[in-house]
């Protein structure tokens, strides 16, 4: 699906519903694949960092403003960039990819400069809510948790979650009933997590700091699925041999089904600004342009298979 087409889908909702938009969190240190005691211990993990996120103590919102930014003369974003073709890193180490476009885009118009900052997923948004940076533009999809920590702009991209599978395996799995027992991996905090509880509780989730490892796990065999969202799978079909989307339906809420930019709660001035550039980087097809761009990049350099 073309981004153009799901931002018009997505602009639709956002009217008629004024949808906002949430994501997820993560660690970035590395971890073994391991059994159930994996899955457990990551959940134990996922707990620990909500109950983290609660107690978080908020940073002061007038600090974050249009004009106390342009005052800084610096935007400072938050991202973790190992979700291409969102943000992921080039061959010269530096973050490239669609959210890096649209924060650089952002830092154009306010005429600040930069910094992006790539940090373990866990914290791109709990750094927002201290009032450590500005925004996060972390391929960060709507939740309702989510929002109870930070604001969240409207959708400047949407999309449908699937399940990854080996294609060998497309007949073995074709309904939520033949996932029973079986291994389901997916980012940590992610709100693929909370589809997983919700839509296959007869599945053991792995969960794992990155989508690479989750990948990783798929093709060694450690689990029988991966929830994603649905470009990211194609891109990853792009690159790595023998995957397959299931036709085992994932069910999403529309108000929570794509990327948006968060900031500090009670940020009204950066939240409404934000949803203005969105609609206008839309309307004239540059998040369209940067999302093209972003996919021939991660296909030139072979990131999506790693």
């Amino acid at each position: 699906m073309k981004v153009k087409k799901m931002l018009a889908m997505a602009a639709a909702a956002v009217m008629a519903a004024s949808m906002v938009a949430c994501g997820a969190a993560t660690s970035s240190s590395e971890v073994s694949s391991a059994s159930t005691e994996t899955s457990s211990a990551a959940e134990q993990s996922s707990s620990a960092a909500e109950e983290s996120s609660s107690t978080v103590p908020a940073g002061n919102a007038d600090e974050h403003t249009v004009e106390a930014i342009k005052a800084s003369g610096k935007l400072v974003v938050t991202t973790e960039a190992t979700y291409p073709p969102f943000e992921f890193q080039n061959k010269d180490g530096e973050i490239v990819g669609l959210d890096a476009s649209l924060a650089q885009a952002l830092a154009d118009d306010l005429g600040v400069e930069l910094e992006l900052q790539n940090i373990d997923f866990a914290s791109v948004v709990t750094e927002v809510q201290a009032g450590n940076a500005d925004m996060a533009i972390a391929g960060l999809s709507p939740t309702e948790d989510r929002k109870k920590s930070v604001d969240m702009s409207d959708l400047y991209y949407g999309g449908g979650q699937v399940l990854l599978i080996l294609e060998e395996n497309a007949e073995n799995f074709t309904t939520a009933e033949s996932l029973a027992g079986k291994t389901i991996a997916t980012q940590k905090g992610a709100i693929q997590e909370t589809l997983m509880k919700e839509q296959f509780a007869d599945s053991t989730p792995l969960l794992l700091p990155k989508f690479p490892q989750c990948i990783q796990e798929l093709k060694t065999g450690t689990c029988d699925a991966v929830m994603i969202d649905s470009e990211s799978a194609k891109n990853y079909m792009k690159t790595t041999e023998g995957l397959a989307i299931s036709e085992v339906p994932v069910e999403t809420d529309p108000a929570e089904n794509g990327n948006a930019i968060a900031v500090m709660k009670g940020n009204e001035d950066l939240l409404a600004w934000v949803n203005e550039r969105i609609a206008e980087y839309a309307e004239s097809g540059k998040i369209q342009e940067w999302y093209d761009a972003a996919i021939a990049e991660a296909d030139a350099a072979g990131v999506m298979g790693e």
